[in-house]
């Protein structure tokens, strides 16, 4: 049996408040209305929520598909939407959306553009001026910044995943590893 989007999203809502009721409260002094203490709560919640290697690097991989994407400006809402969708970290997410910063942005959208003409078309998207030309003449400027977006937002579903998978995938081994490192036993250490 299905349940109603309204229906997971109350479910969602009182596990996220019951979450936040049960994060430490910190002792702070001159607390306006609590809010102070609200912001601490949900920070600790945010920082702590679904912090496994296999969970982190699934957040990594979704955060690096979503930044790749041409929806700039729409990065940290897609994030914070599918990470509650999701139930992944929303820290190490939007943490990993971050790839397109804007000195590897421009890479990261070539890239994707050729991609995404190569898999609609299956011939390399045209980069001399003579193809700049047919492009142009193809259409108005809207239309030929239309097709361009498109290009890149079909491309980015490769580049995204595969910087997904590298990165994710790195996130993962060094998360476990760590988790081997804080969980092992000293050797060595007699008490005496």
């Amino acid at each position: 049996m299905r349940r109603s989007p309204m229906r997971f999203l109350s479910e969602e809502a009182r596990g996220f408040a019951d979450a936040l009721d049960g994060a430490p409260t910190p002792d702070l002094k001159r607390d306006l209305w609590g809010i102070r203490v609200l912001l601490h709560k949900l920070g600790w919640l945010l920082w702590h929520e679904k912090t496994g290697p296999r969970e982190l690097g699934v957040a990594v991989f979704v955060g690096v598909l979503v930044g790749c994407s041409p929806f700039y400006g729409l990065h940290t809402a897609l994030v914070l939407g599918l990470g509650f969708l999701l139930r992944l970290n929303k820290i190490a997410m939007w943490v990993a959306s971050n790839v397109s910063l804007p000195f590897i942005a421009p890479f990261i959208a070539f890239g994707s553009m050729h991609l995404g003409y190569w898999v609609l078309y299956r011939q390399p998207l045209p980069m001399t001026l003579a193809g700049a030309r047919v492009l142009a003449a193809s259409g108005s400027i809207v239309e030929v910044g239309l097709s361009l977006w498109l290009y890149w937002l079909v491309g980015s579903v490769f580049v995204g995943s595969g910087l997904g998978l590298v990165l994710g995938g790195a996130t993962t081994v060094v998360a476990r590893r760590r988790a081997t490192r804080d969980n092992a036993v000293p050797v060595g250490l007699d008490e005496n």
